[in-house]
């Protein structure tokens, strides 16, 4: 009986929404040509972000400033993403973070940047 009561209350919770920028989807896709074990890691810490997105790694800084930041393993590929749900809270909207709020649901995760930690560096802000 436990155990139905855990199943139903996992499915109650709400799972956010994929949003990735474009430039996060053409990495993404030379990622998945290039790198096929780091892309199959890199969705799975998707999946994750989607189920809990406050349970990030960080916060950024520079360019990216307030984005949050999670890590694909300790040597390899960094996200760059946020959450609808902050910035719609009222009093807390930041403009600079998105240009499409009402183009995407409250409940969505936006994916701005995916890099290999070698090539931080190279980061240049996405335009969303």
């Amino acid at each position: 009986m436990a155990i139905a009561v855990v199943v139903a209350k996992t499915e109650e919770m709400s799972r956010y929404q994929y949003y990735p920028t474009r430039n996060f989807a053409d990495h993404l896709a030379k990622i998945k040509r290039w790198d096929p074990v780091g892309y199959e890691r890199i969705i799975g810490v998707i999946d994750r972000v989607l189920d809990n997105p406050d349970d990030a790694d960080g916060m950024m800084k520079g360019e990216h400033r307030g984005r949050y930041k999670k890590y694909v393993g300790r040597k390899d590929y960094r996200l760059i993403y946020y959450f609808c749900e902050l910035c719609r809270k009222p009093n807390k909207k930041l403009t600079t973070v998105c240009d499409h709020c009402e183009k995407i649901e409250q409940s969505s995760v936006i994916f701005f940047e995916v890099y290999h930690k070698k090539d931080k560096s190279k980061l240049k802000p996405s335009g969303y």
